[in-house]
This record gives C-alpha cells, structure tokens and sequence, in this order.
C-alpha cells in the first residue's frame, strides 16, 4: 500500500462526503424556499376565497357551520400540500456524491486488504497504528452504508 494511494483515496472519501453534504443543503435550501413561497401566495388566496365562501355559505349553513365546514376543507387543502411535499426527491447529484464516496470507501478497503501490513515497514514506524485506525473507519464506513442500503 502506498500512502500516497491512501491520502488520495481518502481525500475522495472527504470530497464525495463534502459534496453529498452540499447536495443535500442544496436540496433542502431549494425545497424551503419554493414551499415558502407558495405557502405565501396560497395563504393570501386562500384568505379570499373564504371570505367569499363565508359570504356565500352563511344564508345557506348559517353562522355556525359555514366556518366549521370552511375550517375543514382548509384542513384538506393542507394535508394535500404536505402529501405533495413529502412526495419530492432529490435530484442526481446526490446519487452522484454517494457514488463517488462509495467508490473511494472501496478502493480504500480494496487495498488495504491486498496490501501486507503497509509494505513491511519497520516496528519503530507508525504503521502499526495507521493500519487499525483506517481499517476501523473503512469498516465503520461500511456498515453505515449497509445500513442505508
């Protein structure tokens, strides 16, 4: 194993990880701000439309339920809103990140394994150490990504 081979892939391992990070704050910001938006203008619509229903429904239903049944058509339009909303994905980007983070994760663990103890370096070197600690978080890594799976 060369440690130039390894600091590149775990230098993708922070770039795939940094990117997927970006995607999703991307992702969400972009969400956010849509559903902020139409909330506004749906809200101020909304707040029309029933004044106008009210007006028309009250001689109709009377005073006592005209709002309750405004009131739960309201509730209605929300729950639709929130449905539509729970319904969106996030674009290829993501995928991309994953894919760039996994690939590095697996080259990493690749040759690890195939590679005896960092090249037989000496015992006074810090290779007895490297080894374990980026064992650990390649299969750390792993599971987390099985877990997902």
């Amino acid at each position: 194993m060369n440690f130039n081979n390894l600091s590149r892939h775990i230098r993708l391992i922070v770039r795939g990880e940094l990117l997927l990070l970006q995607a999703k704050l991307a992702f969400a910001m972009k969400r956010s701000a849509f559903v902020g938006f139409a909330l506004l203008f749906a809200g101020l619509g909304l707040v029309f439309v029933n004044i106008g229903v009210f007006a028309w429904l009250s001689p109709l239903w009377g005073p006592v339920w005209t709002p309750v049944g405004l009131g739960l058509i309201n509730l209605a339009l929300a729950a639709a809103a929130l449905a539509i909303a729970a319904f969106v994905k996030p674009g290829p980007e993501m995928a991309l990140a994953e894919e760039i983070r996994n690939m590095a994760a697996d080259s990493i663990e690749t040759e690890i394994r195939s590679t005896p103890l960092m090249g037989g370096l000496g015992g006074g070197s810090m290779a007895g150490l490297v080894l374990p600690a980026v064992s650990t978080i390649i299969g750390a890594m792993a599971k987390r990504r099985k877990d997902k799976a």
